[in-house]
């Protein structure tokens, strides 16, 4: 996805919200926002992609407040919060009678468990309101049902996470796609960046007990930028007849690489230029599947 002029604003704030976060050093403070303001006169372009330049953003941040994750308390609290909620979410995906109705369900779940992002503008998080949102998430993009009958032609799947906290609730998920016989590997990143799930919220959480296989993309980038990911991830990605990728750095991301997968984008639109990309209301859930040209589609799913 490319940038729109409301990204330039999104970009500036959350680095100055991370800088804030990463050190209480004011001349440390001034020097981070000094050089992230250079960065984003040399990198911000109608043909730039938000997450890359968030990525690079990030990495400086990182860099001159010497502060290696800024977000380490509150991915800590998101995943003890989002733990709380887990048998309630979980109850409401076991209750359901077949196994396309569990898989509805748990994707509302993960769908819900997007909304655990900070330092969004116009985007205000409470886990207070998450359980009322498990099965009353609105979607604007409903690919469900077709995602359910490409598992059932696929013997592998790599499921790409996002935040910290929403992973309690991609547990749920992976397990459903797992009882179906699919194998899952759920890969996380390899360092910190922004509130994103690494192995350390991973283990956690006990995300393994629901997958075959948790690995790293072992890369620190916002979504996936497969030229920076490790050749391991890379070669057990390949293997894969289905990418499940979960929120708005992996949308603004994975169009851009070429995988020949298909690719089950699962995300709330939180922000105006992703919203707008999809064509749906700001704030709406989206489970969309995009097909590569060079993949066969099975007859049933349209």
């Amino acid at each position: 996805m490319k940038a729109h002029i409301k990204c330039a604003p999104c970009l500036l704030n959350r680095g100055y919200l991370e800088i804030e976060r990463a050190s209480k050093n004011q001349n440390v403070r001034f020097k981070a926002m000094v050089e992230l303001l250079k960065l984003l006169n040399r990198e911000f372009s109608p043909e730039a992609c938000p997450s890359i330049i968030g990525t690079k953003r990030d990495r400086l941040v990182r860099k001159i407040t010497g502060n290696d994750d800024p977000y380490r308390e509150l991915k800590h609290e998101s995943n003890v919060q989002a733990l709380k909620l887990f048998p309630r979410a979980q109850s409401l995906v076991q209750k359901h009678p077949t196994s396309l109705k569990r898989f509805r369900a748990a994707c509302m779940v993960a769908l819900a468990g997007n909304l655990i992002e900070f330092d969004i503008i116009g985007h205000n998080f409470n886990f207070n309101l998450l359980e009322d949102l498990f099965m009353n998430v609105q979607l604007g993009v409903d690919d469900i049902n077709k995602i359910y009958e490409l598992l059932s032609h696929s013997k592998k799947v790599m499921f790409l996470t996002d935040n910290a906290g929403e992973i309690v609730f991609d547990a749920i998920l992976t397990n459903e796609i797992r009882n179906s016989g699919v194998k899952v590997i759920v890969a996380v990143k390899e360092k910190p960046v922004l509130n994103d799930a690494t192995m350390e919220d991973a283990l956690e959480v006990g995300i393994q007990k629901f997958a075959d296989e948790v690995i790293t993309t072992g890369t620190d980038t916002l979504g996936l930028i497969l030229s920076e990911a490790s050749e391991e991830f890379r070669k057990k990605l390949k293997e894969c007849d289905l990418i499940i990728a979960k929120g708005m750095a992996n949308y603004e991301t994975l169009p851009e690489e070429k995988t020949n997968i298909p690719i089950a984008f699962l995300l709330m639109a939180k922000c105006d230029p992703v919203a707008l990309n999809l064509g749906v209301k700001k704030g709406s859930a989206v489970a969309k599947l995009i097909m590569p040209k060079t993949v066969e589609t099975p007859s049933t799913l349209y």
